[in-house]
Formats: structure tokens, C-alpha cells, sequence
């Protein structure tokens, strides 16, 4: 009996120990924490060091405590977030963090591009790390794009322009930081995109990226206030290396995942750019006086049956009489 006790005890402290643990994570340990919330299916320790940027040491040590702590676990070689444990890692990152952005879009022009980008595809496809696909955009493939895609973003090659869609959340408690934080890692893969194809794709080494789209939880656009308030657009610095200048450029931010929904967005948002589009509250208050109308006109179409009605009683009458006067002579 004594030892099964001293068996207990030693539970006991190792499960309060691991409930200390979870109420007073570390910075390090809400990096990776993060990462596996926003990647449920699990990621390798090679991506979670790649996207966290922390040592190799620091993320086994931390993902080995955040396992004691039942939040985590491993299937070799992928760790993941315990089954049943996502909506509590999700109270524990909000414990300080409680704005999140997220389906973060960008148009980005390219002001200068290489002899070869006309055959880009050529390129494209030898890069490493990243999946490969052509597709045939708009009516009748009248605007095609190559796509590459790996865990953290979605790339889409045309023209004139790049598209990119980031995969990630960001996490912050001030809206404009966390703004920040996703366009930083835009910066961080243009700068890559060029490094890549050692050409410089824009003037003055500083690119102009476009708002497409995003989606704030908890928070209003930040993003959008930022540049109201600096007259239509803001330069992000990061470091002496890193900047550019953003704006919103359309301000309904758009996208589809087929053709045909596309165009009518695109249809959509130019009719409220440049028509005097009715809101719905315009809408109704028309419907609601022309069904006021109808009535109107229903009410006078039943006066003037009448009418005729009663006219064309009163000739019938008038007929008979003369009849019946003729019939006398």
C-alpha cells in the first residue's frame, strides 16, 4: 500500500506541475502552440523551426513540455494538437493575444520584369518546395496564371502582376502590429522572389503591394484606418532593408474559386464604383411606394370599371327608350 501511494503522489505533482505549465506558457511555447493550431492536420519539426525561426534545441525542449502538458503529441514524424485540445489552445493563446487576422490577399505590380518572364512557367516549375499549376482564368481562358503554393502561401504568376494569398493567422493584441506582423512576411517573400530569379522586380527596390482582401476577428480593419488616416496609402519599414508602400486601391476586396463567380464580382464591384448603385434601404422604400401605387391604380382601375359599367347600363337604357318611342309612332 505504501508504494502504490508514493505511485499516486508522484501523478499528482507531475499533473499539477503540467497545469502550471499550461496557465504560464512562454513566448516560445505560444510560437509553436500557434503553428499547430493553425495547421490541425500536424507539421514536421523542420516546418515548425522554418515558421517559428526559433533553434532547433529550443523547439524540442518546447515541444517535449507542451507535451507533458497533454497538449500536444506526436505521430512520427508529424506533432499536432491533441484530439479534443484545439478550443483550449486556442483560450490559452488568447490570453494575450486577442486579435487575430487572417485570408490576407495582395496584388503586388510588377514594375520591371525579366526577358524570360513571358516563359515563366519554365521557371516556375523547377522551384523546390513549392507545387506547380497552370491555370486558365477568366472567359474562355482569356487571363491565365501559373500558381505555386507551399504551407504558408498561395502565389499566382501573371502577366503584369502577382497575386498572393497568405495561409497563415496572425496574432497580436494591437490591430495595427498584427497588420504588421503579415505584411512583414510579404516583404520576406518578395525579397525571396527575388533573390530566387536574381532579378529586381520593381523600382527602387521598394515594391507597391495592394490590399485584395482580409479578415479581422475581433477588431475593425486596421489596415483600412491606417491609410485613411495617411491620406491613401502607408510605407511599412521593417528594417533599412525591408519596405513598401501599401494602399487599398479597391476597396471591396475580392475572390472566387471558379471563373464565373469572379467575373460577376468583378462586374459587381465595377457597378458600384462607377454607377449611383441603390442601397438596400433605398431599395425597400422604393418597393414599398410602388406597391402604394398599385393600390392607387387598382382602386381608380375599380372606380373606372364602375363607371363604364354604369355608362354602358345607362345607353343600354337610353337604347330601349328610343326603341320603344319609334315603336309608338
Amino acid at each position: 500500500m505504501k508504494e502504490v501511494s508514493i505511485d499516486i503522489s508522484k501523478k499528482k505533482l507531475r499533473a499539477k506541475c503540467a497545469m502550471k505549465k499550461v496557465c504560464n506558457l512562454s513566448d516560445n511555447d505560444r510560437k509553436i502552440l500557434r503553428e499547430l493550431h493553425n495547421n490541425p492536420e500536424g507539421l514536421r519539426v523542420k516546418t515548425i523551426i522554418k515558421l517559428t525561426t526559433l533553434k532547433q534545441r529550443v523547439v524540442y525542449k518546447r515541444l517535449n513540455l507542451l507535451k507533458d502538458m497533454e497538449l500536444i503529441e506526436k505521430i512520427s514524424p508529424i506533432w499536432k494538437i491533441v484530439n479534443g485540445q484545439s478550443a483550449k489552445c486556442a483560450r490559452l493563446l488568447e490570453d494575450s493575444n486577442i486579435f487575430e487576422l487572417h485570408n490576407m490577399s495582395y496584388v503586388v505590380k510588377l514594375m520591371k520584369k525579366p526577358d524570360w518572364w513571358s516563359k515563366r512557367k519554365n521557371y516556375l516549375i523547377k522551384l523546390k518546395e513549392w507545387n506547380f499549376k497552370e491555370v486558365n482564368f477568366g472567359k474562355n481562358g482569356s487571363n491565365p496564371y501559373h500558381q505555386i503554393i507551399n504551407e504558408n502561401f498561395v502565389i499566382q504568376c501573371y502577366a503584369e502582376s502577382l497575386i498572393i494569398m497568405a495561409r497563415k493567422r496572425y496574432y497580436s493584441n494591437n490591430p495595427y502590429e498584427t497588420s504588421i506582423k503579415a505584411l512583414s512576411d510579404i516583404l520576406d517573400i518578395l525579397e525571396w522572389f527575388c533573390e530566387r530569379f536574381r532579378f529586381k522586380f520593381w523600382s527602387n527596390e521598394i515594391p507597391h503591394v495592394e490590399v485584395r482582401g482580409n479578415d479581422f476577428n475581433r477588431m475593425n480593419d486596421a489596415i483600412a484606418n491606417k491609410i485613411k488616416q495617411m491620406k491613401g496609402k502607408f510605407l511599412v519599414e521593417i528594417d533599412k532593408r525591408r519596405k513598401m508602400w501599401v494602399d487599398m486601391s479597391e476597396p471591396f476586396g475580392k475572390e472566387a474559386n471558379y471563373p464565373g463567380g469572379q467575373e460577376k464580382m468583378e462586374k459587381i464591384t465595377k457597378d458600384y464604383l462607377t454607377k449611383e448603385i441603390l442601397l438596400p434601404s433605398e431599395i425597400q422604400r422604393l418597393v414599398g411606394e410602388n406597391a402604394r401605387n398599385m393600390n392607387y391604380y387598382a382602386e381608380n382601375m375599380r372606380s373606372h370599371v364602375e363607371a363604364i359599367q354604369t355608362l354602358s347600363q345607362t345607353v343600354k337604357d337610353l337604347k330601349n327608350e328610343i326603341t320603344k318611342l319609334k315603336n309608338l309612332k
